[in-house]
């Protein structure tokens, strides 16, 4: 059986229908480091990225990748920003390479030589996504579980799935990881799970749905072997549709507890079940409130949570 498994720093990838990244992940060429202080933190000697000129044709493509997945999604979205990572120029870096490879290589073995890698949107703080290309995945204890535990990501064109969970930063910027990831044979994991690792051995990430997914699902116990950072995109967007759009009420005559109240009149049992146990989860503390509010849109969905807000107007 064939299960040579090809990279992007041998081939080129596709990003978008007739459009691909080059190849040269592992290029020799020069770091340009950004005199942008905005950026600094995303071009130090430790990070070894690079910061991509407008123009390159790799800068060219990420952002008509991302602002066409983003349009629906916000107002006036500016891509100011995009760094490539570079990897063999540390030693942890090019051992993270090798083992990502090795991974694919398992995978496709099992899969008649079909590794299945795709390209990932990963959003989070500043500071988030700099602990990840430092230290790698870990478990975020403010991040949303309804799909079981791991690391969530959405397909690459769907950016605005991960744009979601960025957070702007003092400048008012945010950013967004774009990343390989190791899918093999991907199963439909349904909201609410409490899985942490594929329910059988054929299986290797799981997907919110199978024919249209949103959600790509890396394991816990996968999350540094299966998913390789490749880009940072850096944006500026004066709102994001979703984006802390939608404050839940904390006068009392719209308390958690009333809002809770008026879904029953909406969601079915099983929302409510899974519902109900963040809620207890969010009065013991184990999680935060920004937790529990992520979870509840999630789950009840934003159109439903707006049109019991403005009853109570």
């Amino acid at each position: 059986m064939d299960t040579t498994v090809y990279f992007e720093d041998q081939v080129s990838i596709s990003i978008e229908d007739g459009e691909v990244l080059k190849a040269d992940s592992d290029s020799d060429s020069e770091l340009a480091v950004s005199s942008d202080p905005r950026f600094g933190i995303f071009s130090s000697d430790r990070l070894m990225f690079q910061r991509l000129e407008e123009g390159n044709s790799d800068f060219e493509v990420l952002k008509r990748s991302f602002i066409g997945g983003m349009r629906d999604f916000g107002r006036n979205i500016d891509v100011v920003g995009i760094h490539k990572k570079n990897y063999g120029w540390r030693v942890m870096d090019d051992a993270r390479m090798e083992a990502f490879k090795v991974f694919a290589m398992a995978v496709a073995s099992r899969n008649c030589g079909d590794a299945n890698i795709k390209y990932g949107w990963y959003g989070g703080s500043r500071d988030e996504i700099r602990e990840i290309l430092l230290y790698g995945f870990r478990r975020f204890e403010n991040r949303s579980s309804s799909y079981g535990r791991g690391v969530y990501l959405s397909p690459a064109n769907l950016p605005m799935e991960s744009a979601k969970s960025s957070v702007a930063d003092s400048d008012g910027l945010r950013h967004v990881l774009l990343c390989r990831v190791i899918l093999g044979n991907p199963e439909e994991i349904s909201l609410g799970s409490q899985e942490g690792q594929p329910s059988s051995m054929e299986f290797n990430s799981g997907v919110d749905n199978l024919s249209s997914p949103k959600k790509y699902i890396i394991w816990e116990p996968y999350m540094n072997t299966h998913i390789l950072p490749a880009f940072i995109v850096t944006f500026h967007a004066d709102s994001l549709t979703g984006v802390g759009s939608l404050r839940t009420p904390t006068s009392p005559h719209m308390s958690i507890n009333g809002l809770m109240r008026h879904l029953k009149n909406y969601l079915s049992s099983s929302k409510m079940m899974l519902l109900k146990r963040h809620h207890h989860e969010y009065h013991k503390n184990n999680i935060s409130r920004s937790v529990f509010i992520r979870n509840l849109r999630a789950i009840a969905g934003d159109d439903v949570l707006r049109a019991i807000v403005q009853g109570f107007k």
